[in-house]
């Protein structure tokens, strides 16, 4: 199964988070709405987009 990759826009930042937001298309939205905490933007650099990559967790072994 290949990973799901969703880009989402810079919404808006609230006290202690980025809010992150995924435009609306003809399909129905993955994730819609992402919070991230400020210090992990700021790690980041504070970009206006990012990319979330969704696949299936390995087993533990």
């Amino acid at each position: 199964m290949e990973p799901l990759k969703v880009t989402l826009n810079r919404a808006r930042e609230t006290k202690n988070t980025v809010r992150y937001e995924e435009p609306e298309s003809d399909q129905p939205l993955v994730i819609g709405t992402l919070y991230v905490h400020k210090w992990a933007a700021k790690r980041l650099e504070d970009p206006e987009t990012i990319t979330v990559t969704i696949a299936p967790a390995s087993p533990a072994e």
